[in-house]
């Protein structure tokens, strides 16, 4: 990736750029996107707003992550964008309006031409494709929104779809089913706090906005009717989510959402007006069958049963589209759940209170993203009661017996429609104590940020045969072990139960996930055998928090600074406080935090997040990694950062037993 190539605009441009000096800023900002530094080629800031080309390298970089394109031909006085959700945005050459799905806006600048090259109002382009420019003291913020909100009725149905700016991360609360949450991670909103919906089944939808300006979280709240039901469905497009409420008289059955025109009623914000509440009423006819939602190549909960079985067990009869597979987890402190991979669910999550057989409590929540949706089922039981799974072609079967027993696998996988795969794993630590793992202190579900346990699971990257990055004598396993070790005197010291997934440099990968993931032995960062091994410590402990620590690298010197990545809604708040920790004690340039899906990150159940400490490829970076002052530093910030978010436990500092 070429990210400073430098090219110098045309006559033309500079023309420009002088024609309106006596308006223009000294230098253009500093603009950062999704916890990155844009850097441009060339920018012209006039008149409040930003002039880049169409073949600018930070234009391509932006446009890229939103997976839209620009379409411009010398000679023609149109400039054609593409967003990901098929909306257009269309300038026109000396004009300063433009329109943006068909409804016309203003720019403060008009686009030019600049040889073979279009140059555009950025940040007007910008709003057209959700991002909205927020100004802080230093820099620019590009900040993806949740820009649109359609909202439909058809008799006692009432559909309500979310527009954003990329690929939506969600996480949805049904508190009952006239009543659902939904949160976004990462997107700030552009939508009035609160509105009422037109229709029957929607009474009102509140919008409020959390977090920073770098890492907000939208959350919305929809409140049905009384007696209305809802239902979350897939979208046809991975920047749009959709939720359908029916009244209580229950006279449209529902199959799909209507696909409605984009941008029905919108019209993009000017700089500096305040942010409208976009939302549509139009009708739409009925579907034509009731059939369940099927979506391509994803299997969809269709039927979910929990009923008494033989002996005073409990039986959960989960009923699935099509085939799907499933990975399952023992807690140390009486808890247990299944993901069901790739899986949707056709209605709201569901808590149940069983009052039969072993078992305290079962949750049912859709997790996982838009792009990887996953259905989780979670128990609380009385004690390590026996779990049996049958898999058949309609689905699966999960029996709680209400005897306990000693012998018990930490976790397996499988796939319905065939037979159990399961992957034994250690049993319970027989030396843990209830505080080191929660206790059972609740009886629900920890689906939030604390599930109670005092143990910190320290990932040093890398290790083995597999050195990580190497660059001016430096080896990425040495430094991460350093770190960690570090680390863990500083987290012992605040009182916290701290494993590793490495004490010295070895690649942690168990014999089962060799042969389970047909692994071939050899030592691959990228295998998910050596990965998902990592993941199992954090896992099978029921730890608090999970921090993997690495050391960048990029094929240019330039490159530098800390980036902490997420995956989860409920590692991106992690995220922050160990970015705000590191960064004053480290010295590094601070490039953010950053939504990714890193595979330690995505498949550990409790919040996570993966620290980028400095480039092995930067020589001021460098410098720094060869100081052990240094490396403590970092080791003390992210120390400060996981007591910034988490506290400190109650108990006093336990001597380490791995």
């Amino acid at each position: 990736m070429n990210r400073f190539r430098v090219r110098v605009f045309s006559l033309i441009a500079l023309f420009f750029a002088c024609a309106v000096g006596a308006r223009a800023q000294d230098a253009p900002p500093n603009v950062w996107f999704q916890g990155t530094r844009l850097i441009f080629d060339h920018a012209v800031a006039s008149q409040g707003e930003l002039m880049v080309s169409t073949r600018d390298a930070g234009m391509r970089r932006f446009l890229d992550r939103l997976a839209a394109t620009v379409s411009y031909q010398p000679q023609q006085r149109y400039v054609v964008i593409t967003a990901a959700d098929r909306r257009t945005v269309v300038f026109t050459l000396g004009d300063q309006s433009y329109t943006a799905g068909g409804v016309r806006a203003q720019a403060p600048v008009a686009p030019l031409a600049d040889g073979d090259d279009a140059v555009l109002p950025f940040y007007a382009l910008a709003r057209a494709l959700y991002v909205e420019p927020v100004a802080t003291p230093s820099e620019i913020v590009l900040q993806p929104r949740i820009g649109a909100l359609d909202v439909r009725t058809e008799g006692g149905r009432t559909t309500v779809t979310v527009r954003a700016a990329m690929p939506l991360v969600t996480t949805t609360n049904a508190e009952s089913s006239e009543r659902v949450q939904l949160s976004f991670a990462g997107l700030g909103s552009s939508l009035a706090p609160a509105g009422r919906a037109p229709g029957t089944a929607v009474d009102s939808i509140g919008v409020a906005v959390a977090g920073s300006t770098k890492v907000p979280i939208t959350t919305i709240t929809i409140q049905g009717a009384r007696g209305a039901t809802h239902r979350v469905l897939a979208s046809g497009s991975p920047d749009a989510y959709t939720v359908v409420f029916e009244s209580a008289r229950g006279s449209v059955a529902v199959n799909a959402p209507p696909t409605p025109p984009p941008l029905a009623g919108w019209t993009p914000p000017p700089a500096g007006a305040a942010p409208g509440y976009p939302q549509t009423a139009t009708t739409q006819p009925a579907p034509a069958t009731a059939a369940p939602l099927i979506v391509a190549g994803r299997a969809t909960v269709t039927g979910l049963a929990i009923e008494p079985a033989a002996d005073d067990a409990l039986a959960v009869r989960v009923t699935l589209s099509g085939a799907a597979s499933y990975a399952w987890h023992r807690l140390n402190d009486n808890r247990w759940y299944v993901d069901f991979q790739n899986t949707t669910l056709t209605g709201p999550g569901r808590d149940e209170h069983p009052s039969f057989g072993a078992v305290q409590s079962v949750r049912v929540r859709q997790t996982g993203s838009s792009d990887a949706p996953a259905v989780r089922i979670a128990f609380s039981t009385t004690g390590q009661q026996r779990i049996d799974l049958a898999p058949s072609e309609s689905g699966l079967v999960i029996t709680v017996s209400t005897a306990t027993t000693t012998d018990v696998a930490r976790t397996g996988t499988g796939r319905t429609g065939g037979a159990a795969v399961v992957a034994s794993a250690a049993s319970p630590d027989p030396n843990a104590s209830p505080s080191d793992t929660g206790g059972g202190t609740s009886p629900g579900w920890k689906f939030g940020a604390n599930n109670g346990s005092k143990i910190i699971v320290l990932d040093p990257g890398h290790g083995g045969a597999d050195p990580g990055t190497q660059h001016y004598g430096l080896v990425e396993k040495v430094l991460t072990l350093d770190i960690a070790q570090r680390l863990k005197t500083l987290l012992v010291a605040q009182g916290w139960t701290v494993r590793m997934t490495r004490e010295t440099d070895v690649d942690p990968v168990s014999a089962e996930n060799i042969a389970k993931m047909r692994a071939d032995g050899k030592a691959n960062p990228d295998d998910r055998a050596y990965l998902q091994t990592r993941c199992d410590v954090a896992n099978n402990a029921g730890a608090r928090l999970f921090i993997s620590i690495h050391v960048n690298s990029a094929p240019i010197e330039s490159a530098r600074g800390t980036t902490v990545y997420w995956y989860k809604p409920q590692d991106a708040p992690f995220a922050q406080a160990i970015e705000k920790n590191v960064i004053p004690l480290a010295g590094t340039q601070d490039d953010g935090t950053r939504h990714e899906n890193f595979y330690v990150v995505r498949h550990t159940s409790m919040p996570a997040v993966l620290i980028e400490t400095a480039f092995a490829t930067n020589p001021g970076d460098v410098a720094l990694l060869r100081q052990p002052s240094f490396l403590q530093n970092v080791a003390q910030g992210i120390a400060n950062g996981v007591k910034a978010y988490a506290g400190s436990p109650s108990a006093n500092a336990l001597s380490q037993q791995q």
